[in-house]
């Protein structure tokens, strides 16, 4: 299973459907980037995402290559395939066990999630696992990360507590780290995007001009 390489120690984590990936995609890997100091950011698109109808979900090639579009400029972003060769839905556990394999004990992975997906991980699948393979960086508006996470945390995570000087939650000596990030809100879904090329609207303001160029060229979305 091939890795882009020199990926470096602190790796940042960005699964979704990405169908297609946009420019809120983007903006939240580059905040968390740089607040982190990550040395490099990984695009996973899922395979078979466990919480959507996969009728609706474009195939899964088209999705990565808007990735690779969206991401091939950019310095320390890379998209991996990762997913295409997971037998049935694709769930964070399994995909961070299997990079923690490939990567080793010396790689520091950072999983990064929007804040309401972060206050659904009571539904996930062995999330009492999940702080063992990876940190947690939980992105969210300046107004009410910091309170919601501090919730969710004392609801999931029992053993974890704040600490001011490194501005995250610690457990037990080993886990992973629940890092806030805050930032403003890029107002663009692809919900939305997928909606505006059936009807005909722009996109070109919302995703990158090679992933418009691709959506029109393959007939995406119509």
């Amino acid at each position: 299973m091939e890795l882009p390489h020199n990926l470096g120690k602190r790796v940042g984590i960005l699964g979704g459907t990405f169908d297609p990936v946009h420019n809120g995609h983007l903006a939240v890997a580059e905040a968390v980037r740089q607040a982190l100091s990550l040395s490099s950011l990984l695009f996973i698109p899922a395979f078979l995402p466990p919480h959507k109808p996969t009728y609706s979900i474009s195939a899964f090639d088209h999705r990565v290559a808007m990735l690779d579009l969206a991401v091939g400029s950019k310095p320390g972003f890379s998209v991996s395939r990762l997913e295409a060769e997971r037998v049935g839905p694709s769930y964070s556990i399994d995909t961070l066990r299997t990079l923690g394999q490939i990567l080793g004990k010396d790689v520091h992975l950072f999983f990064i999630i929007g804040m309401d997906a972060f206050a659904e991980v009571f539904t996930w699948k062995e999330k009492g696992e999940l702080l063992d393979h990876a940190s947690f960086v939980v992105v969210g508006r300046p107004d009410q990360c910091q309170q919601s996470c501090a919730q969710t945390v004392a609801a999931n995570f029992a053993g974890y507590s704040f600490d001011e000087g490194r501005g995250s939650w610690q457990g037990k000596p080993g886990q992973g780290s629940i890092y806030p990030v805050t930032m403003v809100p890029v107002k663009v879904s692809s919900t939305d995007i997928r909606e505006a090329v059936r009807q005909g609207g722009p996109i070109r303001d919302r995703v990158p001009a090679a992933v418009a160029d691709y959506i029109d060229a393959h007939g995406l979305y119509r």
